[in-house]
């Protein structure tokens, strides 16, 4: 296949001129450490490695991410129009009546990153999680793919014009004005804010959309939810008028700091501003969702193929607050075919992998989250690939486990963010590197 000659002629370059390649590696990290490609106040972690991806594999991932898109608009609908739906998800109040509020546009989930673990078989291809909170990384690929791709690494494979990624930030400002358009009020060049709560947010990637979004007009700034403010019908951030919120904050965290910013909810709630997304998209955010998408009694909704598909690419899911009887005594038994996680977190916080845990441990988890919000998940055969470590002044190529989040703006597959482990979690809390994207053109 493409992809494979390019993975074997960098690992042959490579390992034919081990000392070329180590000078670069640290010429390239350097350059990461002075760019924006800023995490909690520090450079991203990345592995020198160039992520490879033919035309065949960007209509793979781009069919599968749309057919999950239509499953996913259907649901909401189904949300909209069902109490007894509703009611599977089990939300508090305060975030139930936010997620009916109408945003003023008709797509629910205008920012969304579908991870998924990428297999080249059809069959094996199966979604992690879906993010439609405060979806990022959009700028960590941006860096990357632009500094990897003036580096020795590419070298030997062809011309840089060989090569393509994806823009992911004048396409996602297009996708949020658009949505604007939709809502139908304010000025056609609105004041945009960039709303986050203190600390919880990338500040460098929101410092780069501001720039983007400056550039064509729209004056904007990134502030605290907390900081906006309402007079009248008008939401303000200091004196300026905001007609437009790129939410950037998450469902949850707005309903647990609802008392801090009511402006903002009355703002929301009354439709004085357009606020993209809107928080419908907490039904696909949830986790909760991979759980309802196995109760084939309540998804009479969905067509015959529809259901195969969730049965062949969303991993087996069972709410642990109501397990069904002989369940969790299997959770216990089978514990390599098992996943635990709690069904709103993010950066696999609080999450335990069944194989990585002794019998005993596995035993006090089942024991300590049955009950409460938690899930259990079937565990999913993780894609593997050699790809190249450079560490203490040497390198080779280990096998690492590796994960796609395909960004998707306003339901429509716009780009792809690699991440890779040596461990069985792919994630900041164990391990997770970064990896440029590289799309072959010929």
């Amino acid at each position: 296949m493409p992809a494979n000659k390019y993975f074997h002629q960098f690992e042959k370059n490579v390992l034919a001129n081990p000392d070329l390649y180590i000078d670069d590696y640290h010429r390239v990290k350097e350059a990461v450490a002075n760019s924006t490609a800023i995490y909690k106040d520090k450079p991203i972690d990345f592995l020198y490695q160039p992520m490879f991806f033919a035309a065949d594999d960007i209509q793979r991932l781009e069919r599968i991410a749309h057919t999950l898109a239509g499953i996913l608009e259907k649901v909401v609908a189904q949300y909209r129009q069902n109490s007894q739906f509703r009611k599977l998800f089990a939300f508090p109040p305060l975030m139930e009546e936010l997620v009916l509020m109408d945003p003023g546009y008709p797509l629910p989930f205008p920012m969304a990153r579908f991870d998924l673990f990428y297999h080249r078989d059809d069959r094996d291809i199966r979604f992690c999680e879906l993010n439609a909170d405060g979806s990022s990384g959009m700028n960590e690929v941006r860096e990357l793919h632009n500094i990897v791709g003036s580096s020795q690494a590419l070298s030997g494979l062809g011309s840089r014009e060989d090569f393509s990624d994806f823009e992911l930030f004048d396409t996602w400002i297009e996708a949020i004005i658009a949505n604007y358009r939709n809502c139908g009020r304010g000025p056609d060049q609105p004041n945009v804010a960039i709303a986050d709560f203190a600390g919880e947010g990338t500040t460098s990637e929101f410092e780069v959309f501001r720039s983007r979004f400056e550039a064509r007009g729209y004056h904007t700034v990134i502030c605290d939810l907390r900081e906006l403010k309402l007079k009248g019908k008008q939401l303000y951030y200091q004196s300026t008028p905001i007609d437009l919120v790129y939410r950037r904050a998450t469902t949850t965290r707005i309903v647990h700091y609802a008392q801090e910013i009511p402006d903002f909810i009355t703002a929301y709630r009354e439709q004085y501003v357009c606020v993209v997304g809107g928080m419908v998209s907490q039904i696909i955010h949830n986790k909760k969702l991979f759980a309802v998408l196995h109760m084939s009694q309540h998804l009479t909704f969905l067509t015959e193929a529809e259901k195969t598909f969730i049965g062949r690419h969303i991993p087996y899911t069972v709410m642990l607050d109501s397990p069904p009887q002989g369940f969790l005594d299997r959770l216990v038994e089978e514990k390599d075919r098992w996943v635990l996680k709690p069904d709103d977190q993010f950066a696999a916080h609080g999450v335990f992998i069944g194989k990585d845990c002794s019998k005993d441990q596995w035993q006090q988890l089942v024991n300590r989250w049955t009950g409460e919000s938690y899930l259990a998940q079937q565990f999913c055969l993780l894609p593997r690939r050699k790809m190249l470590t450079v560490e203490d002044g040497s390198l080779n190529f280990e096998n690492y486990n590796f994960m796609l989040g395909l960004f998707m703006y306003n339901h429509r597959f716009r780009g792809i963010f690699t991440r890779a482990s040596r461990h069985n979690t792919i994630a900041a809390v164990v391990e997770s590197f970064a990896l440029p994207n590289f799309i072959i053109k010929k």
